[in-house]
């Protein structure tokens, strides 16, 4: 029997900074006047959270029972064929094969790029009295949570039994056999999450 084999990748939790961000805010003030109030206000933020819970969990069980049927031959006065008396074969066959992949890089990338927006402010020559206020708010954010559970469980239960065979008492006996008794089990799992 061919032990299960199980390949995944381990669980993993990230938080990441997005590499695209480029908080590009450019403020220019020239000549104002002897009364000239000026007020420029720029706030850039930008918060990204990414978080990648994988849970996987396989379950192979098989059970096998295979037996061959006796055969008996007693108080006879000649067996036939010089011991034509045989037993079947008992035989158990089983095969497991179980792969698990879980790829969190998609994820990762999703955010790469974004970048909050440019800003460009400029006050140029204002006039004596002049009052001037600038306001800017750039704001990007990025939450993407992926939770992938995966439960797999192959349960296989076989049992075979080979008939018995008995000549008791006879003058002759031949070709007495118990037939095979053989349980073959296959299993194949293949599981793939993309994130």
């Amino acid at each position: 029997m061919k032990v299960s084999v199980l390949r995944y990748a381990a669980i993993g939790m990230a938080t990441l900074s997005l590499a695209g961000f480029a908080a590009a805010s450019t403020v220019g003030i020239d000549t104002t006047g002897a009364s000239s109030h000026n007020t420029v206000k720029l706030n850039n933020s930008l918060t990204s959270k990414m978080t990648n819970r994988n849970t996987v969990g396989v379950g192979n069980l098989n059970l096998q029972s295979a037996e061959s049927g006796d055969v008996s031959a007693s108080k006879n006065t000649s067996v036939s064929g010089g011991g034509d008396l045989s037993s079947g074969t008992a035989s158990n066959i089983g095969h497991s094969d179980t792969t698990v992949g879980i790829d969190n890089t998609g994820s990762s990338m999703s955010g790469v790029g974004m970048s909050a927006p440019s800003s460009n402010v400029t006050i140029s020559k204002t006039g004596a009295d002049s009052h001037n206020d600038v306001t800017v708010n750039n704001t990007a954010k990025l939450t993407q949570t992926n939770t992938n559970q995966v439960q797999v469980l192959n349960f296989n239960l076989q049992q075979a039994e080979s008939g018995n065979v008995s000549a008791s008492k006879n003058t002759e006996v031949g070709g007495l056999s118990s037939g095979d008794a053989t349980n073959n089990n296959t299993q194949s799992t293949t599981v793939q999450v993309n994130n």
